[in-house]
This record gives structure tokens, C-alpha cells and sequence, in this order.
């Protein structure tokens, strides 16, 4: 029989695989950090993934890549010391995401702006207006209008 009464979410994630998800992202997460503070490019590389001895690292670009395989002896080396003794080899791969520029969105200015009417332009509009047909008419009586609500 199941047992239905409530648990806290403490007990789901050691009882469960979420647990272990969570650990795992906890563990790149400061391997993440330690990565960046040893290399300085915390805008253009990030740790991916940890499997089987292998360290497998994204940069945003070709150029990046080509920098940390340059460094990737020291940068070996240096994990193997403080964080995993395991680490056998390092793998570089280009991610462009990481390059793609984050646009804050802003209130957008309307694309057309209405000028305000002057008094003078309103007086031609009913001018050309008083020989135009009906339907003209009261189209141009309404754009001279707008001059008198702004002004």
C-alpha cells in the first residue's frame, strides 16, 4: 500500500533522481567558477559537461577555442591539483550562443510620429476642401480638425 501523506521537498530530491540532478549541476556549477577564475573569460566560455575523465568545455568562438587549447596543459594540470584528479583530457567546443548579444527590449517609438497641424495648414485643407467632392470633403474637415484639438 502507497503511502500518501505529504513529504518535503527535502525528501523528494534524496529519495529520487532529481536528487542527483541536482548534485551533478552543483558540481559543473563550481567547476564552472573554478574554470573561469583560472582562465578569465567568464563572458566567453563555460563548462558543458563532465564525463569519463573528460572535461568538455564551449566558447563562444573559433578564437576562443584557439585560446584555450593553448592553455589547456596549464589548465589541466591546475584541475588535476585542486579539483579533479581524475581528469584525463579536455575538449573544446564552439558554441555561438554564448557570442549571441542579450538586446534589453525598450519601448518601442512608434514608427510614424503625427506632426502636429498649424493653424495655416488646416486653413488650406478647408480651402481645397470646399470644392472636393463629398467623401473628400470630409476627410480634409477632419485632418484640419486635429489642428484646433492641438493647439
Amino acid at each position: 500500500m502507497r503511502d500518501h501523506r505529504p513529504q518535503t521537498t527535502a525528501d523528494l530530491l534524496d529519495d529520487s533522481q532529481l536528487g542527483n540532478i541536482q548534485q551533478r549541476a552543483i558540481a559543473l556549477s563550481k567547476l564552472n567558477k573554478a574554470v573561469k577564475q583560472h582562465l578569465d573569460c567568464a563572458e566567453y566560455c563555460r563548462v558543458s559537461n563532465y564525463r569519463q575523465g573528460t572535461l568538455i568545455i564551449e566558447t563562444a568562438s573559433a578564437a576562443w577555442s584557439m585560446r584555450l587549447n593553448y592553455e589547456r596543459n596549464s589548465l589541466i594540470s591546475k584541475l588535476r591539483e585542486k579539483l579533479l584528479p581524475n581528469l584525463v583530457k579536455i575538449d573544446i567546443k564552439v558554441n555561438p550562443e554564448l557570442a549571441a548579444v542579450k538586446v534589453e527590449k525598450k519601448d518601442k517609438t512608434p514608427d510614424i510620429v503625427r506632426k502636429p497641424i498649424s493653424q495655416k495648414a488646416a486653413g488650406y485643407l478647408l480651402h481645397t476642401a470646399q470644392d472636393a467632392p463629398d467623401k473628400i470633403k470630409k476627410r480634409l474637415e477632419r485632418i484640419a480638425a486635429l489642428s484646433a484639438k492641438k493647439g
